[in-house]
């Protein structure tokens, strides 16, 4: 998974269930680079997703620490890739 794939939403909330998404940037958690180089993205990896219309809404809705700024923070086996980008 990598900036400017699209994604589709496979996690339980109803919210987001079958929304489509484009990746848009990783928050990671410090690993070593021998771990990274063999795990890539980890369970407690955060994927910043933006949702075309959930602007606001959801895991981006203000009151949560959130800053409304259109991305929602997905775990990496929340989401499938549909599509990777070049």
């Amino acid at each position: 998974m990598k900036v400017g794939d699209l994604v589709k939403y496979v996690g339980h909330a109803r919210l987001y269930k079958d929304r489509h998404g484009v990746v848009v940037s990783f928050l990671t958690r410090t690993h070593g680079p021998e771990e990274r180089a063999v795990t890539g993205l980890t369970a407690s990896d955060t994927v910043r997703v933006h949702y075309p219309g959930l602007e606001g809404q959801g895991r981006d809705a203000s009151g949560f620490g959130q800053i409304r700024n259109g991305l929602h923070p997905m775990a990496p086996d929340e989401l499938e890739v549909i599509s990777e980008s070049r």
